[in-house]
């Protein structure tokens, strides 16, 4: 996990919050509504207008209904694989990782994604990316702010 970001998991404790100030010291403006996720002792609020957090909130949760399927084992991308003539196809099944063998970030026995699109390891993405691919991958996808 990265030490960018504040980890809440799916099943973390969650409070909305209403205006003034609770008994933590976290105050919310009048006009706004927060939604607070606990990570431990610490929390992550998403704050703004009631309309403003609810639209966000159902666009975050469109974004990850519509979400591509989710590797479940970290996988690399075989060395065979040449990212400027690949082009995707309906993903495979099963999702899980094929045999061992050389990768694009030139492990020597890593578990080969059955997909580019599948790979997990971020040299071999780094890799694929130089490499002038028809499709770029990435293990971020944007959700874009409303407007």
């Amino acid at each position: 996990m990265s030490e960018r970001l504040e980890w809440a998991h799916a099943s973390s404790g969650a409070e909305l919050l209403f205006p003034g100030e609770d008994i933590d010291g976290a105050v919310v403006e009048p006009g706004e509504i927060a939604v607070a996720v606990w990570t431990g002792s610490n929390g992550i609020a998403l704050h703004g207008p009631r309309e403003a957090v609810r639209d966000r909130l159902l666009q975050l949760a469109l974004a990850v209904h519509q979400a591509p399927p989710v590797p479940f084992a970290d996988a690399c991308i075989p060395e065979r694989t040449d990212p400027r003539r690949w082009r995707p196809a309906p993903l495979p099944r099963p999702l899980a990782p094929g045999p061992a063998g050389p990768a694009l970030c030139g492990g020597a026995d890593r578990p080969a994604a059955a997909d580019p699109r599948l790979a997990t390891c971020p040299d071999c993405i780094e890799r694929w990316n130089s490499d002038t691919p028809l499709i770029r991958l990435s293990l971020t996808h944007a959700v874009p702010a409303p407007s």
